[in-house]
């Protein structure tokens, strides 16, 4: 998996989450929360639909909500904000 598809499904995952958006996750709280949502969605595919179906029911909680977990992902793991 590429730097940025990886990057990608983390994001998702992060999405996908129970982490408050605004929160500062540590890096382990991130690897354990990807995980989890991984698994729970059956595979970063099922993250995305997840995410996909967020961005249809409430796009403008989707969009503050994708910057934060864009933010959280780069702070953690370096590349574009």
């Amino acid at each position: 998996m590429s730097a940025t598809m990886l990057a990608v499904a983390r994001t998702d995952a992060v999405f996908v989450s129970a982490l408050p958006t605004g929160s500062r996750p540590g890096r382990d709280q991130i690897d354990a929360t990807v995980r989890a949502e991984v698994r729970r969605h059956r595979g970063s595919r099922g993250c995305a639909a997840e995410v996909a179906a967020c961005y249809g029911e409430v796009p403008e909680y989707a969009v503050r909500r994708m910057k934060w977990a864009r933010r959280v992902i780069a702070t953690a793991f370096g590349g574009a904000r």
